[in-house]
């Protein structure tokens, strides 16, 4: 979010209301989708600098079966994606930003 001259980042809709709640000012909201979108002084501050990054650690219980998925989702095929959604996609965990 620019407010002024001074960018600010916001990791969820919370830290996106709280932010908004406290200032009057002007202020645009900028969305990146990827990385690549990122000018580099922009992926120093919001992924790479130890002093803000957020890291996670994620556990795959079967590697196989997540490289199927993702190769799966990934696919130019519609209709194997389609239907997993369809299928899962009601189980989407509301915290994840897809």
């Amino acid at each position: 979010v620019d407010i002024g001259r001074k960018a600010h980042y916001c990791y969820d809709e919370d830290d996106l209301k709280a932010l908004l709640d406290r200032t009057t000012k002007n202020y645009s909201i900028q969305r990146f989708k990827g990385l690549g979108e990122m000018m580099p002084q922009q992926l120093w501050d919001t992924t790479l600098n130890p002093e803000t990054r957020r890291l996670r650690r994620l556990t795959i219980d079967d590697a196989a079966r997540a490289n199927d998925v993702f190769s799966m989702l990934m696919s130019d095929k519609v209709a194997p994606r389609r239907q997993f959604i369809e299928t899962y996609g009601h189980k989407m965990d509301d915290s994840l930003d897809v």
